[in-house]
């Protein structure tokens, strides 16, 4: 039996090949691979979705904010639409005057109201919130606009009202307590006809609210006599007293907690005879009609996007982005909507207190998400879209939060507002002063207050989808939109619609759009929300592991297909034969 020799020994007569024996020379050129395809990934990380830095990897910090009621269903909106792809937001409507104080208790991330921190009314005693708010340095931006809407529960005959046309004197004659019952004079010439003899019931905010405060002001400016003789009956003070975030009661009137509240108290049976002023995207929700307001053209309009986006072109803005409206109020443009406003976020801009870099870092994300994609859901749930200058100012303000990440360029925000205000249509003619009524005038694109099912076209666009139903007593159905998703849901509360139609998948970290989508939309049941598909917050980022991930496996199976069977045979051979 011949002995066993390993390679290279030196009782065979062989001389070792330079470089040690052929199994070291393979171990090391599989080594050599291996460092390669490694250097490979490396490099290649960098043009397949590069690694970005730690920091942008980090998961975000999760941040709180609280305040208005009033752009609560479209901040939820948002929400909703950020919290799916792993952005951590949380907002708690308590009203705008709980907002700020919030902010300035430094309870909150960020406060979201109706109007700026306010001063002291000499001769009052309310608080003086500037110095309080000065601890923690902030500024101001608008988020969304809107109407502020005057739900209504009325009948005749067994029949719901549905065509009330109010002028802004008798409006504030009604919350004055001048006019206390539907037959009155005054609301029979705005009408044309005479309306029950039934009470009014005001419905009025009891807690501290910005919608309150929005409305006084606008009694305030357009009314000043009627308003300071209430001032001086109700609230205790001599003169005109101003905006009132705590709405002054009076008899013959209601209170009820924020605005759910009082938009249930109309829609509830008891509600009869009763109105409220409360956000439009409320009433929609409720299926209840709005009242026409008269504006300074002489008509009577609603607060559709469109008459709210006409309107607010004669907004001043202030170099803080606060809001003067009086040119707002006294708009002749037959189309606009006198009682529109915006609603304001008010960021940190210092790291003070419970806020971070880490939390700016979340906030700008968030708020980069609704000034751009975000505004396209506007017009869907009963407010209007911010105009590009406001966004752009939005963006301005964005760059002082500490942390934050950049906004999109404003060439990719495809922001709709534009669109909304070129094509607000002019009001028909039976809604000017002195014709006869229209049979129904109420723009209802959310619900129906016990109407019929009806279907109408879909039109492409941001929101995934929603329907009409036919508003009370009408079995019409609105226009559903397709929007960001492959298939969209409905947002009416009552009654159905459909509609079809394309649209755009946005990134929400960026507010960009990255691609078109088909969608399909159809009414849904009371309170579903408008869906929507955007990219993941960390696909983006994530994109980079996985490709180098998937390169070195894939490089390191072609070296074992290739190395292993040869380094195996090797292995082999060297075992000593089994003894005979």
């Amino acid at each position: 039996m011949m002995p066993h020799v390993s390679p290279g020994d030196a009782r065979s007569g062989n001389t070792p090949a330079r470089g040690g024996p052929p199994g070291a020379r393979r171990r090391r050129l599989v080594a050599r691979f291996v460092a390669i395809i490694l250097s490979a990934a490396v490099a290649g990380g960098a043009g397949i979705g590069a690694t970005p830095p730690a920091s942008a990897d980090a998961p975000y910090a999760a941040v709180a904010g609280s305040g208005s009621t009033w752009s609560e269903i479209m901040i939820s909106q948002w929400v909703r639409d950020v919290r799916k792809n792993g952005l951590p937001v949380n907002y708690t409507g308590n009203g705008s005057s709980s907002g700020r104080s919030d902010y300035w208790n430094g309870l909150n991330d960020f406060a979201v109201s109706e109007i700026p921190f306010q001063p002291r009314i000499p001769g009052s005693n309310d608080t003086d919130e500037l110095p309080l708010a000065a601890r923690r340095p902030y500024a101001y931006l608008p988020i969304v606009a809107g109407g502020t809407s005057f739900m209504y529960h009325l009948t005749v005959a067994g029949k719901q009202v549905t065509n009330l046309r109010l002028s802004g004197e008798t409006l504030t004659k009604i919350f004055t307590g001048v006019i206390t019952n539907w037959s009155d004079a005054a609301i029979t010439r705005d009408n044309g006809r005479q309306l029950p003899d039934k009470a009014i019931t005001p419905v009025l905010r009891s807690d501290g609210s910005g919608t309150s405060a929005q409305f006084t002001l606008y009694m305030s400016k357009q009314y000043p006599g009627l308003w300071a003789d209430f001032c001086g009956r109700h609230a205790g003070f001599t003169g005109n007293c101003g905006l009132q975030s705590f709405y002054p009661t009076f008899p013959g009137a209601k209170g009820q907690a924020l605005s759910s509240g009082v938009a249930n108290y109309v829609a509830a049976p008891y509600g009869e005879g009763s109105i409220t002023y409360v956000e439009y995207s409320y009433a929609q929700r409720s299926g209840f009609p709005v009242a026409s307001i008269l504006n300074a053209g002489g008509y009577y309009v609603q607060p559709t996007a469109g008459d709210v986006a006409v309107a607010l072109t004669q907004a001043k803005i202030n170099t803080d982005l606060t809001q003067n409206l009086d040119g707002v109020y006294a708009y002749n443009d037959p189309r606009a909507y006198p009682v529109s406003s915006y609603s304001y976020m008010i960021v940190p801009v210092e790291a003070v207190g419970r806020f971070t870099p880490d939390k700016g870092r979340t906030l700008s994300t968030f708020m980069s998400y609704f000034l751009c994609a975000g505004q396209q859901k506007a017009e869907n749930l009963g407010f209007s879209p911010l105009p590009v200058n406001l966004v752009q100012a939005g963006f301005d303000q964005l760059s002082r939060i500490p942390g934050h990440v950049a906004p999109p360029a404003m060439a990719s925000c495809n922001n709709p507002a534009l669109q909304v205000l070129n094509t607000a249509p002019a009001p028909p003619a039976c809604a000017k002063a002195g014709a006869a009524a229209c049979a129904t005038t109420t723009a209802s694109t959310s619900s129906g207050a016990g109407g019929g099912a009806g279907s109408g076209s879909g039109s492409g666009g941001a929101a995934s989808g929603s329907g009409s139903g036919g508003t009370a007593g009408d079995t019409s159905g609105g226009a559903g939109t397709g929007g960001e998703a492959s298939n969209g849901t409905g947002s009416a509360s009552t009654g159905t619609g459909t509609g079809t139609g394309t649209g755009t998948t946005i990134d929400p970290e960026t507010g960009q759009l990255v691609g078109a989508a088909s969608g399909n939309g159809s009414g849904g049941p009371g309170g579903s929300d408008i869906s929507a598909a955007p990219v993941s917050v960390s696909s983006l980022r994530q994109g980079g592991h996985q490709a180098n991930i998937l390169f070195v496996f894939a490089g390191l199976t072609v070296l074992a297909a290739f190395f292993v069977p040869p380094l195996l045979s090797a292995q082999l051979s060297r075992r000593p034969p089994p003894p005979e």
